[in-house]
């Protein structure tokens, strides 16, 4: 069966210019969902306020979206102003901890699993500080990032 139109405008150029993507069902749709990125950042901070001098447990994983085992790179940069302490890993990653910067690589890390990277932060004095974690395919340079608030009073 075939529909005939009959288009009446001062302006039939726009009209038909946007026929092709109303026949494709384009115009008005729904914009797509982002895919998931190949290794994807976690990060919690517990609590997320604390006083002064006393720490807080971190967090950070890197999650395989993939259908694959991959290489992967994580890590979580720590702000001026919070002590590290009581760095351990999981799922295959082994920390360094480099005082501004805790991070590990992971090989063959299996499709659905997840490392971690858990350790406590301190603040020293009283203030906000911004913590954000990356993972990554191990040598990319596409990161997904994570990023959580410590509050010292």
């Amino acid at each position: 069966m075939t529909a005939h139109v009959t288009i009446r405008s001062r302006r039939p150029l726009r009209l038909l210019a946007a026929a092709p993507l109303l026949a494709a069902g384009l115009v008005g749709a729904a914009p797509a969902a982002a895919a998931a990125p190949p290794v994807l950042a976690g990060l919690t901070i517990t609590p997320a306020v604390v006083p002064s001098g006393s720490g807080a447990a971190l967090v950070a994983t890197a999650t395989n979206t993939t259908t694959g085992p991959l290489n992967a790179s994580m890590g979580v940069n720590v702000p001026a102003g919070l002590a590290v302490s009581g760095v351990s890993g999981t799922g295959g990653c082994t920390p360094r901890n480099l005082t501004r910067l805790v991070y590990c690589g992971v090989q063959g890390l299996p499709a659905g699993a997840t490392a971690t990277i858990r350790f406590t932060v301190t603040p020293g004095s009283a203030g906000t500080y911004t913590v954000q974690s990356y993972a990554r395919v191990m040598y990319a340079t596409d990161n997904s990032l994570a990023t959580r608030t410590l509050t010292a009073e």
